[in-house]
């Protein structure tokens, strides 16, 4: 039995297409996937991002952003530097720095081109739309959620 609307199943196996390609990215990089998302948002956020920006940023959990830095933390690619009492901020190493330039930047550099090569109206309906839909399924989710 199927419930969903067909658009709604080629949105999804779209969502998860994209998804995989991210991953492929990330093995062939020989990175988790986790450890990639946090190195991409430390270079499109900035070196030095607050650790709670950063769970934010990378959409991930908590737990699996910690376990992540840690990793790479002993892999001497990040530090997590104190930014007053209680918070952290993540910085790229050196070595952190070069392994983005082989790695993230590259994508981060096709994903440019890929905007360029859209134009400003096509990147910008994408985001709208994206935005649009993101901020209803959360309002929708909330709604079932409180119900339950």
């Amino acid at each position: 039995m199927r419930y969903s609307h067909p658009k709604l199943r080629r949105i999804n196996h779209l969502i998860s297409e994209l998804d995989h390609i991210y991953h492929e990215a990330a093995l062939s990089f020989k990175l988790t996937d986790s450890e990639f998302s946090i190195l991409y948002t430390l270079c499109v956020e900035g070196d030095g991002c607050a650790l709670n920006q950063l769970v934010q940023y990378a959409a991930l959990p908590k737990q699996t952003v910690n376990s992540a830095l840690r990793k790479l933390e002993e892999g001497k690619i990040i530090t997590l530097t104190l930014n007053g009492k209680r918070k952290k901020n993540v910085n790229l190493t050196k070595l952190g720095q070069e392994l983005c330039l082989k790695t993230v930047i590259k994508v981060i550099e096709l994903e440019n081109s890929i905007f360029l090569l859209w134009g400003e109206e096509k990147s910008d309906r994408y985001i709208e739309e994206t935005r649009e839909y993101n901020n209803l399924m959360q309002e929708g989710l909330n709604n079932i959620c409180k119900s339950n």
